[in-house]
């Protein structure tokens, strides 16, 4: 999926903020995509990237999402990690939802 990167502006910061460094994100997943479509999330690098997950649950009504992994291309992503932590920077999909599970006859 491409987006077209228009980021949602983040509350206001103190100094201390604006030393770290941004990145636009967008969550993708079954349910939709968080923030919308064609947008992306303003997040610091130092923020875990499970609390973004927790907004775009909570955004698009998911309710259980204790099975779900996130993924970054092929990477799967650690939620207790931050943005930085975890090598990411930009922009960002993160597609998030159940592990496939191989098939099989």
């Amino acid at each position: 999926m491409s987006h077209i990167a228009v980021l949602e502006k983040d509350s206001p910061s103190n100094d201390e903020d604006k030393k770290i460094s941004h990145l636009g994100v967008a969550i993708i997943t079954p349910d939709g995509t968080y923030p919308g479509e064609d947008e992306y999330r303003r997040v610091s690098g130092q923020e875990k990237i499970g609390a973004i997950l927790k907004l775009a649950a909570d955004a698009l009504k998911i309710t259980n999402t204790t099975d779900w992994i996130a993924k970054a291309g092929d990477r799967q992503l650690d939620p207790t990690r931050t943005f930085a932590e975890e090598k990411l920077s930009c922009v960002v999909d993160i597609e998030y939802h159940k592990h496939e599970g191989g098939g099989g006859a």
